[in-house]
């Protein structure tokens, strides 16, 4: 997939070198994680998390099970890949420039 478009987008200084140093630290950049929210967002149909403002603390037991049933539905279903697995293919991203979805 050739890159021929490019996306600007405006806000705080601050944020955006906290958010680069984050994203080098995980040795990717800013940019590529923008790639992967807008190639997940197609894939989920939406956007890729729900936002949402509430704290585990302010969770009823409920919500919280049925979260937790969620992760573990992920895990069953081979939507949830390991730091190491995640790490080999966001190398095999950069090294080999596969634009595929991760």
């Amino acid at each position: 997939m050739a890159m021929e478009s490019t996306f600007q987008v405006r806000m705080d200084s601050d944020l955006k070198t906290q958010v680069e140093a984050l994203y080098k630290s995980l040795g990717t950049s800013f940019a590529e994680a923008v790639r992967i929210f807008a190639q997940q967002s197609l894939r989920e149909g939406g956007m890729p998390f729900r936002p949402t403002l509430k704290t585990w603390d302010e969770m009823t037991a409920q919500e919280i099970s049925a979260k937790l049933a969620k992760s573990e539905a992920d895990i069953l279903e081979g939507r949830v890949f390991s730091q190491e697995a995640a790490d080999a293919r966001m190398k095999e991203r950069l090294i080999y420039g596969n634009n595929s979805a991760v």
